[in-house]
């Protein structure tokens, strides 16, 4: 039986859309899908991720690294946390979850930065039964070592757990220690997927 229910927040609970957002200034989607690939998929992000850079560090990296994106790097890095805007039906549901009942919880991979920002500004995190970010803990997904500090931390039994992520490669895991999990793409029924595990809602 289903007591937890575990969110990923980027594209779960906060969408995250670079792309769309870049071309208000530049009319050239497919410059601007291979900058969003080569910044965000670089080692260089995912250090940032793990809470061990600074974004001045990772500004003057990738302007090293790609001089002849410069134009989109100042724009990304001036307005990017603007684009962690709420994913309203699902925080609806989170809402109605702990309504009903269940315990909540945030597992994901988040910028220091960048969560302090979305924290602040969304009240839905006062509803969480506990966290673990990223760059707090200094481990990222998908290392097993961020599923069972969560677990270990708030006392979670894995098989009464439900996990959530639009990655698909962050499920296994979770899976392996037992999870039920939830692959959220842009056209999931999170409610119905919900139902599927007898969660009530």
């Amino acid at each position: 039986m289903i007591k937890n229910i575990i969110f990923d927040l980027g594209n779960v609970l906060l969408s995250f859309k670079p792309e769309k957002f870049l071309l208000r200034y530049i009319d050239d989607l497919k410059r601007i899908n291979s900058f969003v690939s080569k910044v965000t998929r670089d080692k260089i992000w995912w250090q940032l991720d793990r809470g061990i850079i600074s974004i001045d560090k990772v500004k003057s990296l990738f302007f090293n690294q790609y001089p002849e994106e410069r134009d989109l790097l100042i724009l990304f890095f001036d307005h990017w946390m603007e684009m962690l805007t709420p994913i309203k039906n699902n925080i609806k549901i989170l809402r109605e979850l702990k309504q009903n009942g269940y315990k909540i919880y945030v597992l994901s991979n988040f910028i220091k930065e960048a969560f302090e920002f979305v924290e602040i500004r969304n009240d839905f995190f006062s509803l969480l039964d506990g966290r673990v970010i990223s760059s707090e803990e200094k481990v990222i997904k998908p290392e097993k070592a961020i599923y069972e500090v969560l677990l270990k931390r708030y006392n979670l039994i894995p098989e009464e757990c439900v996990f959530m992520d639009d990655v698909q490669g962050f499920l296994k895991p979770a899976k392996q220690l037992g999870m039920f999990t939830i692959w959220v793409r842009p056209n999931t029924n999170l409610r119905a997927e919900l139902k599927k595990l007898s969660v009530k809602i």
